[in-house]
């Protein structure tokens, strides 16, 4: 289903010449806006103001950016698209036509100048560790600690690495440690001395906080699937100046099948509203990768600075592997 609202007319000042700040100039603003008809069944059926966006606060919106002046009006196109995408749940895309009237362009014979610009919606689904941070060093020297607290055989290096992305008691599991009670105190030790040891060695991978501000200022919803307990990844993203830029987290807690499991990817859609086919997981590992396959979501992103190999992710599944975070 299409809504449209069309020739809204407003008096502003945007524009990069002075009197045109100042004085302002007249503008007209087309809106194209996509509900998909699933999400539209009540309103068309039932006749239900919730199955659908209320004009009027559309209207309102569309005002309080028009009254914020800028240069240019791909600018203003831009902030209106991402405002009503991020106000009006409902929608799936948002197309936004901006004309200045009369522009003050010597001999410009013409009604208008205008920008049409379009933005659906869209998740990105970021893994936490070895993806956004690297973490391996603190999750190696926790988990080696873990092991000899309890007297238990200490597993190499690369056999911890490989586990990595896993939920804690699948990763002790797979280094050899017995179903049950064995596998519970070490879950419980390692969450402690991580708190000691893990924290003190981990640092946001070079570049990542710029792809992320990037991605968040295209009007991309972001958010973070990890095997990683809630409070923790939390209190991580507090601690390396990340967490602003995330609109969900779901951590291991919060569902009850992990990945490769797709449980998490379907949570973090149904919070977002976004369909499969827009949402983009990124992760380091084959388990990032199998979730977002078996989730059927639109792309797979490996990224090979993390804890498997890009060989690996491909063989996995993945639709890119990215060397560097510029690549994203």
């Amino acid at each position: 289903m299409h809504i449209r609202l069309n020739a809204l007319r407003f008096r502003a000042c945007h524009g990069v010449l002075p009197q045109e700040r100042t004085v302002g100039g007249d503008f007209r603003v087309d809106l194209s806006l996509l509900i998909n008809d699933r999400q539209a069944h009540g309103a068309l059926c039932h006749d239900r103001l919730e199955a659908t966006v209320n004009y009027a606060d559309v209207y309102e919106k569309v005002r309080q950016e028009m009254n914020c002046p800028s240069a240019l009006i791909e600018h203003v196109a831009g902030r209106i698209a991402r405002s009503l995408l991020r106000t009006f749940p409902a929608l799936r895309q948002v197309e936004v036509r901006v004309a200045k009237i009369n522009p003050p362009i010597p001999g410009f014979v013409g009604e208008s100048a205008a920008v049409e610009y379009s933005l659906r919606r869209s998740l990105v689904v970021w893994d936490f560790d070895g993806t956004l941070a690297d973490t391996s060093a603190g999750i190696v020297r926790t988990m080696q600690a873990t092991f000899e607290r309890h007297g238990w055989a200490v597993p190499c290096e690369a056999d911890i690495r490989q586990t990595i992305g896993l939920p804690l008691y699948a990763s002790m599991s797979q280094l050899g440690l017995a179903e049950g009670e064995e596998v519970r105190q070490a879950v419980e030790t390692y969450q402690q001395l991580f708190e000691e040891l893990g924290v003190l060695h981990v640092g946001l991978f070079p570049g990542m906080a710029e792809a992320l501000q990037q991605q968040h200022e295209a009007g991309r919803q972001l958010a973070i699937a990890t095997s990683r307990g809630h409070r923790s990844v939390e209190a991580l993203c507090e601690q390396l100046g990340i967490r602003h830029y995330f609109d969900y987290i779901v951590a291991c807690e919060d569902v009850q099948a992990h990945k490769p499991d797709p449980a998490p990817v379907f949570r973090l859609q149904h919070m977002a509203g976004v369909e499969a086919a827009d949402v983009t997981v990124i992760g380091d590992t084959t388990f990032d990768i199998h979730m977002g396959r078996n989730a059927r979501v639109g792309q797979c992103v490996g990224v090979a600075w993390g804890n498997h190999t890009a060989g690996q992710l491909r063989e996995a599944g993945a639709d890119f592997v990215a060397c560097s975070p510029e690549e994203l």
